[in-house]
């Protein structure tokens, strides 16, 4: 094998085993200025993506409820860091609810923003896309994006990553609980 070959496969193990790096070099976000720019993680991105990962050395899963304040980027990260392993993995279900129409939108372009700027070679391409709904091709991978308020939301799924913004501001809480959330496979 040439170097240019064990260089480009050392540079693709990084960005798969690394999410901070792949981040940064990978996924571009709007900035509050409008500019579209490289996701690189803020201290309380870094903070939240370290104590995950402290959680799946020690438990083998992630739980976590996040207490925030306003505007420190943690739906991105979490939005960011489950793309980047379901882009990165195989058969693996991404849900993302949000607790009203306009932020599932901004959510959902914010995920096809990640998925149209890869760089060349990054994506396995897309077997589906709509409005909110990515699968990856050849993965068997996909990234759902929906808006609370219907209790039989994900009832069919088997989700691998489940992030739920803004909990506070859903309906029916109680049915989604005992609906969505044992949808989530215990891994």
């Amino acid at each position: 094998m040439s170097q240019i070959q064990d260089k480009r496969r050392e540079t693709f193990n990084l960005l798969k085993t690394d999410f901070p790096t792949f981040a940064k070099f990978c996924l571009k976000v709007r900035d509050k200025q409008g500019q579209i720019v490289p996701l690189v993680l803020n201290k309380a991105q870094l903070y939240l993506h370290q104590q995950c990962e402290d959680q799946i050395r020690r438990t083998g899963v992630v739980r976590k409820i996040i207490l925030k304040g306003r505007q420190q980027g943690m739906s991105t990260c979490v939005a960011a860091r489950y793309f980047h392993k379901t882009l990165m993995g195989r058969g693996s279900t991404t849900f993302i609810l949000s607790h009203e129409g306009k932020s599932t939108s901004a959510l959902f372009d914010m995920v096809k923003r990640f998925t149209d700027r890869l760089p060349p070679g990054m994506s396995p391409g897309l077997a589906a896309a709509n409005k909110n709904q990515l699968k990856f091709e050849g993965t068997d991978s996909e990234y759902i994006v929906g808006t609370a308020g219907n209790e039989d939301i994900g009832r069919s799924m088997t989700i691998k990553y489940l992030h739920m913004s803004e909990v506070a501001f859903y309906e029916r809480t109680d049915q989604l609980e005992t609906g969505l959330m044992n949808t989530v496979a215990d891994l």
